[in-house]
């Protein structure tokens, strides 16, 4: 009776140890099962949305930027974090217009990377771009902590001559815009803006040579199939360096392209005095 009993034992003892391992071994493989699950979701997601990126960036090259902002924001879906996303998202909404919404990405950028010092100069960008979000307070101190993060960048250092000119302080703007040929000896709107301060203070052969300089470098680079092209380049080859730069003082600048060497003098004068109409109205609304 006691060996029959101590069978059972046996018997009983060997079927809850192979129940055990089958237990356990079949939530193993659930575990491992979903795992492959959960990576291969990851793996499909990380592939659209490289593939919407891509996308998004040939928009921008040629600059369809209905496209681009599309393609944009459906990457954003999948990775709401990826920096350069949000940050020429915004910029493609500035090229549209669609200032509130630049104004977000840019911001939500900054929470994410509070060194964004690109970002910063872009949010200072876009409160001197237009009446509805024209803010020179703003607009200094989002420069001033784009330079403070990156002192190498003169794109800051150029609106923060914008503000100063803007505000009547023209001795600080000229240094400002000094400093920034100096950096950047190609930047037209340096040039054109230095010049008109020398004009106003009656230096007429520095102006002549400074808007002369604005004319040569705001000619379109050559964007030709294998030419290395920087952040802001386009395949059409803008001038001015940046697409997204969209002061209310490039108005007086689209015209630089077209003028002719013959008619420099007269360019001068037609498009500073417009300037200078235009800055004594708009002083009145700054401090």
């Amino acid at each position: 009776m006691k060996k029959i009993a101590l069978v059972f034992l046996v018997v009983f003892a060997a079927l809850f140890v192979v129940l055990t391992i089958r237990k356990n071994t079949t939530a193993t493989e659930i575990v491992e099962q979903g795992g492959s699950i959960h990576s291969d979701i990851e793996k499909e997601n990380i592939i659209k949305f490289w593939d919407y990126y891509r996308k998004a960036t040939d928009y921008r090259l040629d600059e369809e930027w209905e496209s681009a902002v599309e393609n944009y924001r459906a990457a954003l879906e999948l990775n709401g974090q990826h920096e350069d996303a949000l940050y020429y998202l915004g910029s493609m909404c500035l090229e549209l217009g669609r200032y509130k919404e630049a104004e977000e990405y840019w911001q939500k950028l900054v929470q994410i990377n509070p060194r964004s010092s690109r970002a910063f100069m872009q949010l200072g960008n876009l409160y001197l771009s237009s009446e509805t979000m024209f803010d020179a307070a703003k607009a200094e101190t989002a420069c001033r902590t784009a330079l403070e993060l990156n002192k190498e960048e003169t794109g800051p250092l150029l609106f923060l001559g914008e503000v100063r000119l803007i505000r009547g302080q023209l001795d600080a703007a000229a240094s400002d815009f000094e400093a920034v040929t100096a950096s950047n000896y190609k930047s037209a709107e340096a040039y054109f803006l230095g010049g008109f301060i020398a004009w106003k203070k009656g230096n007429l052969a520095k102006a002549r040579d400074l808007f002369s300089k604005a004319v040569k470098y705001s000619k379109p680079e050559d964007a030709s199939p294998g030419k290395v092209m920087g952040e802001g380049d386009t395949k059409h080859g803008k001038g001015f360096g940046t697409v997204t730069s969209k002061s209310v003082l490039r108005q007086f600048m689209t015209a630089l392209p077209d003028v002719e060497p013959a008619s420099v003098d007269q360019a001068l004068q037609k498009n500073y005095r417009s300037l200078e109409a235009f800055l004594a109205e708009l002083k009145r609304r700054v401090h």
